[in-house]
């Protein structure tokens, strides 16, 4: 079918100079058939709504899909006086063989301005009339803009110094000052059991500790060991074979060995399948250990080495095989849509399960940080994803299935396993930690 369309003012443009002006049309040809295409151009005056000026177009032939620029016969020249405003119209038939009557084609109006003519010669110099003494002296007070060349400031740091009139004052001002700032007095009381724990940041005797560098949630001490507000941190490098609380344990014939660390990661431990399915092995903690209610926090690094077929899953969770959790919040790798290495962020609570709505993809042989946080009510489960250099490369959360509940006590640690039948290294692992951040009353 025939379809041809003017799309575009290709000239005049918004705002033109008092001399001959073109006209010019873009057309495509949106069809399967060439066509031909015959029109004209009409300018009127926007005061007078007067017909000022007209000029047809050569015909021109379109062939389909092409795009092509026409111009008017003959430029426009805009009447004296100038400044003033017109608007521009076009309007044509494109036909063929199978259409001889044609088609219209129409472009709406677009108004344009003419700019008067430039205003003679270029005055004599007379610049010391508007300088200083000169008969014309110009006075920049309370102009608006920009002087091209830099200014001079008055000296008026006096007024901005302390009992200045306009004196500055740098409470609630972001950033640091340059010069160092010595501390206010805050001796022993500020150092109570509490300032360990980093919720307490800002508050009254709050903390004043450093970020561990392994668990931002969790502070050091000043002799740089990690502190306990509430008695409950735990963490493993793997550089051994016990994991005390926790227990490792092969999974139908899969296996737990050393293997290779270098200067970033001392203590690497691989994991491995077997022929078996569903086989490999994990690092857990009883099942029955923990009850979630807020401000807990694990880190896994872990370095992928098979995607297919495997099943990572860490944080607080009660499942011992490759089966999912009954009860958890935890962080999933398995395959997603038929995509292996897919992770995301899960809660269960009796066995009813939410996912995260976002989730991340993992390459093999790159090592990663894994972390999952519980907000301090247990409201919120907060999913992350780093890089070695602690790049934040993925984050979800969920607030709903969280097992809070009695009876719905859950475990903690990492199962990892295969479902095929070879034997492969599913991953290894360099560092692992649980922390609670609330105060126990134990």
């Amino acid at each position: 079918m025939l379809d041809i369309r003017a799309v575009a003012y290709i000239a005049p443009v918004s705002e033109v100079d008092f001399a001959p002006v073109p006209l010019t049309v873009r057309l495509v040809n949106y069809a399967d058939e060439t066509g031909l295409v015959s029109a004209g151009f009409r300018i009127y005056n926007d005061s007078t709504g007067l017909l000022i000026y007209q000029s047809d177009i050569i015909p021109v032939e379109i062939a389909k899909g092409e795009t092509v620029d026409v111009s008017a016969l003959t430029d426009f020249m805009p009447p004296a006086p100038a400044d003033d405003t017109y608007f521009v119209l076009f309007d044509g038939i494109a036909a063929n063989a199978l259409v001889p009557d044609g088609i219209a084609i129409h472009l709406g109006s677009m108004y344009f301005d003419v700019k008067p003519a430039p205003l003679g010669p270029i005055p004599a110099g007379h610049h010391v009339t508007h300088e200083d003494t000169g008969i014309d002296e110009v006075d920049v007070t309370g102009l608006a803009g920009l002087l091209a060349d830099a200014q001079t400031p008055i000296i008026h740091h006096l007024e901005h110094e302390t009992g200045g009139s306009d004196e500055i004052n740098v409470t609630n001002l972001a950033g640091e000052l340059a010069d160092d700032q010595p501390p206010k007095a805050h001796g022993n009381p500020a150092h109570t059991s509490t300032f360990e724990d980093q919720a307490n940041k800002g508050a009254a005797n709050g903390y004043c500790g450093l970020p561990n560098p392994l668990n931002s949630t969790l502070p050091l001490r000043a002799d740089g060991t990690p502190g306990q507000p509430d008695g409950y941190y735990q963490s493993i490098d793997f550089s051994a074979s016990s994991y005390h609380p926790w227990v490792a344990a092969a999974l139908n014939s899969g296996g737990i060995g050393a293997t290779a660390g270098n200067p970033n990661h001392p203590g690497v431990r691989y994991v491995q399948s077997s022929t078996t399915p569903n086989s490999g092995g994990s690092v857990l903690i009883s099942a029955l250990a923990l009850l979630l209610a807020g401000k807990e926090s694990t880190d896994l690094i872990v370095y992928p080495r098979t995607l297919a077929g495997a099943t990572i899953r860490f944080g607080y969770l009660d499942t011992t095989t490759s089966a999912d959790a009954v009860d958890g919040a935890y962080i999933e790798m398995a395959q997603v849509g038929g995509v292996d290495g897919t992770i995301v962020g899960k809660t269960a609570s009796n066995s009813t399960r939410s996912t995260t709505g976002t989730s991340s993809l993992l390459v093999t042989n790159t090592w990663y940080r894994l972390r999952v946080t519980l907000d301090p009510t247990a409201a919120r489960v907060d999913f992350y994803l780093y890089s070695a250099a602690g790049a934040l490369l993925w984050t979800d959360n969920l607030t709903t299935n969280i097992p809070t509940a009695a009876g719905r006590e859950t475990g903690h640690g990492v199962i990892l396993t295969n479902a095929g039948t070879s034997i492969l290294d599913i991953a290894y692992l360099d560092f692992m930690d649980n922390y609670i951040g609330r105060v126990l009353i134990r």
